[in-house]
């Protein structure tokens, strides 16, 4: 060896011995497994692969031997595996994996290999811009262990209580599960969490039902269910997401309970969480007893009786409108309602409905539910609307949905007058409408896509009355309570807000010409009775019925738990203290096995004309 070897492999000990630095370049081959490792971090828990927060601390990282037992399959490729946890509540214990062709099942004690990832489960369009994620393995190896226990499940408002009223507080900055209801889910994503005795809270849809806790301590709605207010979405009712048998078909309504305890586990899709139950693990379903009402409003010949009906897409065509629909819809008019002198209708198709014919007339539509009515309660009604551009209002395209007026002309009259046409905007002639019945504004963009309100006059007992009928832009668009954009906004109202303000603005002007004028406001506004939109059409001179309402009964629409108001009637402040209401609960809280025609319950309203 010579003397400049040993000199170098002396220098390289000493190095070693006393921990100097040692240059290495770049392309020496020792550097790669380095890299490589670093790619390979490997979490001891699941709960460190969840973190306390939506987005996993490892996302877009590999991890190895991550080691759970399978809790849940969602389908051949997807299931979920939770281990003894880590003692931290604020991170969850489950996960779910992505393993496409693996044979382990519920009970398998697995290893996990495979890439940390943020997916985004089943949702509407757009969802990666409103949506949050699951986190998830994407499996490279899944091994078998053996067999373990199932982890005993998170027993909801007892093992941990849900928050109440608040979703998030403060944009997601801070997770805190036990404030924030979008956090709480967090906390549980991936977990084996049980309801005992769950209270249903409304009608099954898309295989999916509405449930809180038997101790949930209320109040309730009258139909057992829980109506919202301007401070409370009731983040604790819990989505039941039924897999498995004919989900779909599950027949419930609001009151009924589940006389078991349900087990599932939790995710996310469709903006909100969801607890993932079998169909065939399901308790017996108990019947709560709630049937469909009649109203509780006893017409006088000398009161004007008014009802507001959205009969959700009705048209002539009985390959979309069933012949029990039409039937069961006039039983509801004459035997519910007690066949009201006018009835503001929503949802009106044109005659094929759903059928791009190019030809928007509705008047087979309107006759075909009059003819019925007509037939089981010999009461004749006329329906007067306006056709609408061809496929320029909203709704299922093809239909041409518009709001129409049913009324009895052996009780009222349609004042005489010019009948507008699609393009023709109404105006005040002498306190009058000068076309009646006449759209308000129609060419206006602010109404592109959108149904066009339609003002009538009608006269009872010699008295006249200005009905203007509603059907505002929907609140497709608005952010998800349980989305990624916190705080909340809702987009539609901004469109809505502006309507209002234009509506009121003809209806003020003949306000203004004839201050006695009789004033109401009905139809589906797409907005609660709190809003910003309600105040805006009341004003300082008319009134939301909806507000006096006994609040238990207070609801005409049913969504993802929530019972809630859409629908309204706002009168002139000259017809307060001179009314009488109803909302008529046939249709919101139940399925089409217990009656239902349409998802709106209709609003009535009886009044003494000034």
């Amino acid at each position: 060896m010579t003397k400049k070897k040993t000199l170098m492999r002396a220098a390289l000990a000493a190095m070693m011995l006393t921990g100097a630095g040692l240059y290495t370049a770049p392309e020496m081959p020792w550097q790669a497994p380095l890299a490589y490792a670093a790619q390979q971090e490997t979490a001891l828990h699941i709960g460190d692969i969840q973190g306390e927060n939506h987005i996993s601390p490892y996302n877009g990282k590999k991890v190895k031997d991550i080691r759970g037992v399978i809790t849940f399959r969602q389908s051949d490729s997807v299931f979920f595996i939770q281990d003894e946890g880590d003692g931290n509540e604020k991170t969850s214990d489950g996960i779910m994996v992505y393993a496409p062709n693996t044979s382990a099942g519920i009970g398998d004690y697995v290893s996990v290999d495979g890439e940390v990832i943020e997916y985004y489960g089943a949702g509407y369009k757009g969802k990666e811009e409103t949506d949050l994620t699951i986190t998830e393995i994407k499996a490279s190896k899944v091994k078998q262990l053996g067999r373990k226990d199932l982890p005993k499940p998170i027993i909801l408002d007892k093992d941990r209580m849900i928050p109440r009223k608040v979703i998030d507080s403060d944009g997601l900055s801070v997770f805190n599960p036990d404030k924030d209801a979008i956090d709480f889910w967090e906390s549980l994503e991936g977990m084996r969490v049980e309801v005992e005795q769950p209270k249903i809270l409304g009608p099954q849809r898309y295989g999916e039902i509405f449930v809180v806790p038997g101790t949930h301590e209320g109040p309730f709605n009258n139909s057992g269910g829980l109506s919202i207010t301007a401070d409370n979405m009731h983040p604790e009712h819990i989505c039941l997401a039924l897999q498995g048998g004919n989900a779909k078909n599950f027949v419930c309504k609001s009151g009924d309970r589940l006389n078991g305890n349900v087990t599932g586990v939790v995710t996310y899709g469709f903006g909100i969480f969801k607890v993932l139950t079998r169909m065939n693990q399901l308790p017996p379903l108990v019947d709560g007893g709630l049937q469909p009402e009649k109203t509780t409003i006893n017409p006088d010949p000398n009161k004007l009786l008014v009802a507001s009906y959205n009969i959700e897409n009705f048209s002539a065509n009985p390959t979309k409108t069933p012949d029990s629909k039409v039937k069961r819809l006039a039983q509801s008019i004459i035997n519910d309602l007690k066949k009201p002198d006018i009835i503001t209708v929503l949802e009106l198709q044109d005659n094929d409905g759903p059928t791009d014919s190019g030809d928007a007339d509705a008047s087979k539509s309107a006759k075909r539910l009059t003819d019925e009515i007509l037939a089981q309660s010999g009461v004749q009604y006329e329906c007067v609307n306006i056709n609408p551009n061809y496929n320029e209002d909203g709704g299922q395209p093809g239909a041409n949905i518009r709001v129409a007026y049913f009324y009895r002309p052996d009780r009222v009259q349609l004042k005489s007058g010019k009948v507008g046409k699609a393009n023709d905007a109404n105006k005040w002639e002498n306190g009058h409408l000068s076309l009646n019945p006449g759209r308000i504004n129609p060419t206006d963009t602010l109404y592109d896509h959108t149904r066009k309100s339609l003002a009538a006059e009608f006269t009872f007992k010699g008295k006249d009355v200005l009905i203007v009928a509603n059907h505002l832009n929907s609140k497709r668009g608005d952010d998800s309570l349980y989305g990624k954009k916190q705080p909340v906004t809702f987009k539609s109202e901004t469109k809505r807000l502006k309507m209002a303000a234009d509506i009121k603005k003809f209806v003020d002007a003949g306000m203004a010409q004839n201050p006695n004028l009789n004033v109401l406001l009905t139809g589906d506004f797409n907005d609660f009775e709190f809003s910003p939109v309600i105040k805006t059409f009341e004003g300082s001179n008319m009134h939301s019925v909806i507000k006096d309402y006994n609040l238990g009964d207070r609801y005409a629409y049913y969504y993802q738990g929530n019972n809630q108001i859409l629908d309204n009637i706002i009168v002139s402040n000259n017809l307060k203290g001179h009314y009488e209401f109803d909302i008529v609960h046939v249709n919101s809280s139940f399925m089409e096995e217990h009656g239902r025609v349409s998802d709106h319950d209709p609003l009535l309203i009886q009044l003494e004309l000034q």
